[in-house]
């Protein structure tokens, strides 16, 4: 469904701010944080993530997508991470479509410096806000701007 596991780690995040998964997380956290190594993901953690399949009737209950460095998902997979290094930065918004009632993308962090391509929010049809900030340049994203424009879709630089 996400072709990027950092990415379906913000997706995550925003289900765990309605507490969504949470207890599952915290106890691999819990269980594994003592033997795990500074700044590198738990394993575990991130092998119960990549096997979450997230059903439809959940992922529409997201409108809104702010990838920051201390969401939850983040915290449970890490025993210590200060979000400065680039261990989950967002590759890809591949599957994005399938937040069917996506109304903002506005990241704050997650995304890499080389920016990402913003591609696939076309296929996000009620989105009425989007930070453009992390867009990488070049006239491809130049045009996912300029449709969404067209949509009425509130661009933020």
């Amino acid at each position: 469904m996400f072709k990027d596991l950092n990415f379906k780690l913000s997706v995550i995040s925003a289900l765990m701010e309605d507490g969504h998964f949470v207890e599952e997380a915290e106890a691999l956290h819990d269980a594994h944080a003592e033997s795990a190594e500074d700044y590198k993901a738990i394993q575990e953690v991130m092998a119960f993530y990549e096997k979450l399949e997230i059903p439809p009737d959940l992922l529409a209950t997201i409108t809104s997508l702010v990838p920051d460095g201390g969401d939850l998902a983040y915290m449970h997979a890490v025993s210590v991470w200060d979000g400065e290094d680039d261990l989950f930065d967002i590759t890809s918004l591949d599957g994005i479509e399938h937040l069917i009632n996506l109304e903002v993308f506005a990241p704050i962090a997650m995304i890499g410096e080389g920016g990402i391509d913003y591609t696939p929010l076309l296929g996000c049809k009620k989105l009425k806000r989007v930070d453009v900030s992390f867009a990488s340049e070049g006239e491809k994203n130049e045009s996912v701007k300029e449709a969404l424009e067209k949509r009425g879709v509130e661009i933020e630089e």
